[in-house]
């Protein structure tokens, strides 16, 4: 089941990376992000070179800590769910700046 969770947040990536809004919220902004996922498995995500990876794994010193569930991530990823809406029912918990936060919801 992980690996089709992180084919499906790699294809998803990739569209959003065509969006102009997605593009100007990455311009020049470099994070990463590390995903824990209650089920247990984790990704993580770097945002670089305007382009955004995300992997299977962890890392060390993320940028962001983003915890939730595998149904939530993935209704993220389709759009069926915003993060504001996950944010608000506790099913997405995010660490990180202010800024860093304001940001990440062009890539959700």
């Amino acid at each position: 089941m992980t690996d089709e969770l992180l084919e499906l947040m790699q294809e998803r990536i990739a569209i959003g990376l065509e969006r102009e809004k997605t593009i100007e919220a990455i311009d020049g902004w470099e994070r990463t992000a590390l995903l824990m996922l209650k089920e247990g498995p984790e990704y993580h995500f770097i945002v670089k070179d305007n382009n955004i990876t995300v992997h299977q794994g962890t890392l060390d010193e993320p940028d962001m800590k983003i915890q939730s569930d595998e149904d939530t991530i993935r209704k993220l990823f389709l759009e069926e769910m915003s993060a504001a809406s996950a944010l608000l029912k506790r099913k997405l918990k995010v660490k990180g700046s202010a800024g860093d936060l304001m940001k990440i919801r062009h890539i959700f």
